[in-house]
C-alpha cells in the first residue's frame, strides 16, 4: 500500500501524491506521474524567489535511482503554494519504490532579499511517498491466482457442506 508523509525544511512543506492512484499497485509497464506540492507555510518567515529549484527522485531498493529531475518554483510568498507534475516514466524494476525530495541548501534566509532554494546532488532524496511496483505477470501469479484458488476452495466447501446437509436431512426423513 502507498504511504506518504510531508517533508518540511526552512518553512517549506513538500507533499507528493500520485496523479492517478495505483489500483492497488503500479505495474512495470505503467508510467506513473506524481504531483509535488510546495507550500511556503504560515510559520515561515521567508519569501522564496523564482530562481528556486528542488531535485526529485524515484528510486527502488534503498539506493538505486530509477528516475530524477529538477523542478523550478517560485516566487512563493508566505502562505503560497505551487503544484508540479513529475514522473511519467516506467519504473523498470519491481519492488518497493520511493519518491524523494532533495535540497542542497537555501540562500539568504535572514536577508531582506527573497531566499533561493538550491537542488540537491545526492543519489536519493528525502522519502516523501512510497509505493509498490510489480511485474504484471508476477502479480497475477502471486496475488490474483491464490485469491482465485481461495474463492474456489470456499465455493467447494460450501457445496460439500450443502451436499452433506442434504444427506443428513434425507437420512433423518428416511427413519
Amino acid at each position: 500500500m502507498p504511504a506518504k508523509r510531508p517533508y518540511e525544511l526552512h518553512g517549506l512543506r513538500f507533499e507528493v501524491e500520485p496523479v492517478e492512484p495505483p489500483e492497488p499497485v503500479y505495474f512495470t509497464d505503467e508510467a506513473p506521474e506524481f504531483k509535488i506540492t510546495i507550500t511556503n507555510t504560515e510559520q515561515s518567515e521567508t519569501v522564496y524567489s523564482g530562481d528556486s529549484e528542488i531535485r526529485w527522485t524515484v528510486d527502488t531498493d534503498p539506493m538505486q535511482v530509477v528516475h530524477s529531475g529538477k523542478v523550478e518554483f517560485g516566487p512563493l510568498e508566505i502562505g503560497d503554494e505551487e503544484t508540479h507534475v513529475v514522473g511519467g516514466e516506467k519504473p523498470m524494476y519491481d519492488g518497493h519504490s520511493v519518491v524523494g525530495i532533495d535540497i542542497d541548501g537555501v540562500s539568504s534566509l535572514t536577508g531582506s532579499e527573497p531566499a533561493t532554494v538550491e537542488p540537491g546532488r545526492r543519489q536519493n532524496g528525502e522519502p516523501v511517498y512510497s509505493f509498490s511496483v510489480w511485474d504484471r505477470f508476477d502479480y497475477e501469479a502471486s496475488i490474483k491466482g491464490p485469491k482465485r484458488l481461495q474463492k474456489g476452495a470456499i465455493l467447494t466447501s460450501v457445496v460439500l457442506i450443502g451436499f452433506a446437509f442434504v444427506q443428513v436431512v434425507l437420512a433423518i426423513s428416511g427413519l
